[in-house]
């Protein structure tokens, strides 16, 4: 009797161990399946500005590839605040993520929020890195148009300048005070609700500098109504060859480089986690949308270096950088 229990008890034993692939079926299939309705992109800035625009060719031939629409959706509002709490009540699901900048790593710090901006979200990958132009109007060249003149005017006239940014904790507003407080300049700093706002502040002189991706730059450049006094790279871009990098000119030891990426809520399953990573990757591999992003002076990163785990580690590396600054420069939400 005991050999026939322990038999029966065996063949239980194995037809559990059979059936429960089984069960994990259904979340597997429909991991296969994904997507099935159109995904949701959620951008932190206004329509127009440089990361709406990339969402929306990024975004198309992702759709394509995925068969599903990618809906970009503006959630403006307390320098990404109101588009990270979007994503966080969202499921882990695929159909909701955000595309944003460095700046997010530095949201706790500055807004006193609790979450960690890499361990409490699904990284997913990076889309490109950039460096920023310091330009200023057609209207400003009679008072600076270099660089050096730039200085040496706003250190003659402390206060008397205004500068843009894309809003409080934003990466024009971290990347602009970094060179403001390293080359012990006095402006007043404008936020504005997104970088398209702040570039048609600067058309209508409301401001008279902003430090911006060369994404809406270079077309205002190109037609004369911005001047370039220089760039925050390692290198001189290529669509400014004439422009300096402000390192170059040795009147100010400063550079600046950020990414744009995608996130998606914690708790992801790993193997759509995957699966998101290598579809961005071959979009961004696409003739059609590199050319787009590398012609807005966009360094666009390869298949192989577009890891998660580089990405969580860009992620921390910018918050342990910045929140210093924010420390010493006394910024916070507003």
């Amino acid at each position: 009797m005991r050999a026939n229990i322990a038999s029966i008890l065996a063949r239980a034993g194995l037809v559990a161990a059979i059936a429960l692939p089984g069960w994990a079926a259904p979340a597997a299939s429909a991991q296969d399946k994904f997507p099935t309705r159109p995904i949701r992109m959620l951008v932190p800035f206004a329509p127009g500005g440089g990361v709406d625009v990339v969402a929306r060719i990024v975004g198309k031939r992702l759709g394509e590839t995925l068969g599903q629409p990618i809906v970009v959706e503006s959630r403006p509002g307390g320098g990404g605040t109101v588009a990270v709490a979007e994503l966080m009540r969202a499921a882990p699901d695929g159909y909701t993520l955000l595309m944003t900048t460095s700046a997010h790593a530095t949201l706790p710090k500055i807004a006193k929020l609790a979450w960690h901006p890499s361990s409490d979200f699904s990284p997913i990958a990076s889309i490109y890195s950039y460096v920023f132009v310091i330009a200023t109007n057609a209207q400003s060249k009679s008072r600076f148009g270099t660089f050096k003149q730039f200085l040496d005017y706003v250190r003659a006239n402390p206060g008397k300048i205004n500068w843009g940014s894309s809003g409080i904790g934003g990466p024009q507003h971290l990347g602009g005070s970094q060179l403001v407080k390293v080359a012990g300049l006095d402006m007043v700093h404008v936020p504005y609700r997104g970088n398209a706002p702040m570039i048609q502040a600067l058309l209508g002189d409301q401001v008279q500098i902003v430090f911006d991706t060369p994404t809406l730059v270079l077309p205002r450049v190109a037609d004369g109504k911005l001047i370039a006094l220089a760039v925050t790279g390692e290198r001189r871009l290529a669509a400014l060859p004439d422009v300096p990098t402000v390192r170059e000119t040795r009147l100010v030891d400063f550079t600046y480089r950020g990414q744009i990426f995608v996130l998606a809520p914690k708790g992801m399953a790993a193997p759509l986690q995957t699966r998101l990573n290598r579809e961005i990757a071959a979009a961004l591999a696409d003739k059609s949308v590199r050319d787009h992003l590398t012609g807005f002076g966009l360094d666009v990163p390869g298949a192989g270096e577009n890891t998660v785990p580089a990405l969580t580690r860009h992620i921390d590396e910018f918050k342990a950088t910045y929140d210093k600054l924010i420390t010493e420069l006394g910024i916070e939400a507003q």
